[in-house]
C-alpha cells in the first residue's frame, strides 16, 4: 500500500502552500530568480516562514527593516554574503543566517550522512515537526537547496519503504493545488536505488524533466521546546 506523509505545519490554498504557525495562514513559497544562486537563502526563508519566525508579506519590504532588529540583522547578513545576487551560500552561511532567529526559538541542525541516513533523517524530522531543507547536486559543481514538505513510500506487512521526497523548490513556480512542486525519487518500492552510480536519485519539477541527482546533506529547523 502506498502511503504519504506531509509536514503538519502546512496547508493547501488557492494561492499556494500556507503555514498554520501564524494567527492567519501565511504564504510560504519564495521564488528564486533565474540568474541568481540564492536557492539556500530562499529555502531558509521558506523554512522560517513555515515556523512563524518570518512573514512572507514582510519580506517584500526587507529594505525598510530596522538594521538593529533581528530581521534587519538577518537582511544585512544576506547582503554581506552577496547571497541574493550571484555568489551563493555555504551550509555554514545558512546556519549563521538561521542563528539570527535564535531568540524566536529557531534551532538549526546540520545532518550529514549517506543516502539511507539522510532519508531516515527526513522521516524522523518531519515526524518531530521540524522543517527540513535538503541540498542535492547534479554534478560536483552544481548544487541546489529545496525544502522537503513530505515523503511518499510503500508499506508491506507493517514495513514502510520511503520512495519519494516531496519538495517545495524555490526555482519553480508556486504550486496552487498541492504542497510541493518538485519530487526526488530515492528508492523503488523494494528499497533499491532508482539508478546506479553516484547520482542515484531522480529529480523532477513542474516541467516533468527528470535529472539524476545525489542527496548531499540536510539542514533542519525546529522550535526550541
Amino acid at each position: 500500500m502506498n502511503k504519504m506523509f506531509v509536514s503538519p505545519w502546512l496547508m493547501v490554498s488557492p494561492e499556494g502552500p500556507v503555514t498554520c504557525a501564524l494567527d492567519k495562514p501565511g504564504l510560504i513559497h519564495m521564488r528564486q530568480g533565474d540568474a541568481d544562486a540564492a536557492c539556500g537563502p530562499y529555502a531558509l526563508m521558506m523554512g522560517l516562514i513555515t515556523l512563524g519566525a518570518l512573514e512572507r508579506e514582510h519580506i517584500a519590504y526587507m529594505g525598510d527593516w530596522d538594521g538593529r532588529s533581528r530581521e534587519g540583522r538577518f537582511r544585512n547578513a544576506l547582503r554581506e554574503h552577496g547571497a541574493l545576487v550571484s555568489r551563493g551560500t555555504t551550509t555554514k552561511d545558512l546556519i549563521g543566517l538561521a542563528g539570527h532567529f535564535r531568540g524566536e526559538g529557531i534551532l538549526p541542525e546540520l545532518i550529514n550522512g549517506n543516502k539511507k541516513e539522510i532519508v531516515e533523517a527526513v522521516q524522523d524530522s518531519i515526524e518531530s515537526d521540524a522543517v527540513v531543507l535538503i541540498c542535492v547536486s547534479w554534478s560536483k559543481l552544481e548544487g541546489h537547496w529545496l525544502m522537503v514538505v513530505g515523503h511518499q513510500g510503500y508499506e508491506d506487512d507493517g514495513v514502510y519503504q520511503p520512495t519519494h521526497l516531496l519538495c517545495l523548490d524555490p526555482l519553480s513556480e508556486v504550486p496552487k493545488a498541492s504542497l510541493w512542486n518538485a519530487v526526488i525519487a530515492v528508492y523503488d518500492d523494494e528499497g533499491k536505488a532508482v539508478r546506479g552510480g553516484t547520482y542515484s536519485c531522480d529529480h523532477w519539477g513542474m516541467d516533468g524533466q527528470v535529472s539524476p541527482c545525489k542527496l548531499d546533506q540536510l539542514l533542519t529547523l525546529c522550535l526550541e521546546s
